[in-house]
């Protein structure tokens, strides 16, 4: 199974230009709100029309405006899984699945939702109403309601942002859980990197309409080359930099002269560094090593962040201490403010494009 598509659509404050390819690897649309996410997956699914370009689903094109094709949205096989779950109120679980099933033959329509019932373990639910469940049973109802179409393709529209945090972890393992078996294509719309990193191999990173990094989530999450991207992927500490020479920069936001592992490409101007790598040094490690100052900290119930100065900088690094590891304890200078001798790793500096 695989989709194919490039497509442009003007919409009110930029124009959607999007082109990828996917197959039967999980893959990530990660992005801001408004940034052309979910639209692309309307058009993919045929509920909104692309102005121009084709889209080719499983070999089989169901759009193309040169050849004026444009297959209807029940034709196109595929499952849209919609934020909200669109199940009809005033119908039973089991009436929102058969009433898809309106092809098919009477017996043949209570055979195939008994089966989708059972094999999502809602079948107790089938005679309750949408309200009468919970969040996570009315996902588990969307679900079945979409796959037993068997569709070609599987579209995720932010399945989980609609659920409290204690569920959300839940119900995305128990999604993923379900479509485990599903042999298609999976496109997953999220703006929550984490979900996306532990969902999808890859992704396709979009900004105001257009693609702004493709790849493989670890190579993307460890080298994202341009700075939305890097922020989409949650770096905090990006700064602009002068180069000293082939291994050495000067961060004059951050007051640090660093060295870097990496070639430094002609056309970057940009340094990031994501803010749980800042360390203590190792044991006789002296690279990129300096005295900071923390002017703040922010409590959360698994990290502190710090905000840090060093000696010369007019900008702060923002530092993550994960609590659960034990750094913040080992480290008690973090509560009352004196400076500490901590690392930028060169490994972990990445170069960016504005």
């Amino acid at each position: 199974m695989s989709i194919e598509l490039s497509i442009k659509k003007q919409l009110a404050e930029f124009t959607l230009d999007v082109s990828f390819t996917a197959d039967n690897i999980p893959v990530g649309l990660l992005g801001a709100s408004g940034c052309g996410k979910s639209m692309t997956l309307k058009c993919i699914a045929g509920i909104e029309t692309p102005d121009s370009g084709y889209i080719i689903i499983n070999g089989r094109t169901v759009f193309d405006s040169e050849r004026r094709i444009n297959t209807k949205p029940r034709n196109r096989h595929c499952g849209f899984l919609f934020q909200n779950y669109a199940l009809f109120p005033t119908m039973t679980i089991a009436q929102n699945i058969s009433i898809v099933l309106h092809k098919f033959q009477k017996a043949e329509r209570k055979k195939r939702t008994a089966e989708i019932l059972e094999h999502f373990g809602i079948a107790a639910l089938a005679d309750r109403k949408p309200a009468e469940l919970s969040g996570g049973q009315q996902q588990r109802a969307a679900l079945a309601r979409m796959m037993v179409l068997q569709p070609d393709i599987v579209m995720l529209d932010e399945p989980f942002s609609a659920l409290d945090a204690f569920l959300k972890q839940q119900v995305e393992q128990s999604t993923m859980d379900l479509l485990a078996d599903f042999k298609g294509t999976l496109l997953f719309v999220s703006h929550n990197r984490d979900e996306v990193y532990r969902i999808c191999k890859n992704l396709q990173i979009l900004s105001k309409g257009k693609i702004c990094r493709a790849g493989s989530s670890s190579e993307i999450f460890a080298n994202p080359q341009n700075i939305t991207a890097a922020k989409l992927t949650g770096c905090k500490n990006i700064a602009s930099f002068e180069k000293t020479d082939d291994h050495t920069i000067f961060v004059k936001d951050w007051g640090l002269s660093l060295s870097v592992h990496r070639p430094i490409p002609a056309d970057t101007e940009y340094i990031g560094i994501r803010a749980h790598y800042i360390r203590p040094p190792l044991p006789d490690e002296t690279e990129n090593c300096f005295t900071f100052k923390a002017a703040e900290y922010r409590n959360s119930p698994f990290s502190v962040s710090e905000y840090l100065f060093s000696e010369n900088g007019t900008v702060p690094l923002d530092r993550e201490i994960s609590v659960d590891s034990g750094n913040v304890l080992q480290h008690p200078e973090n509560k009352n403010g004196k400076p500490q001798r901590l690392c930028l790793p060169a490994a972990e500096l990445f170069f960016l494009k504005n």
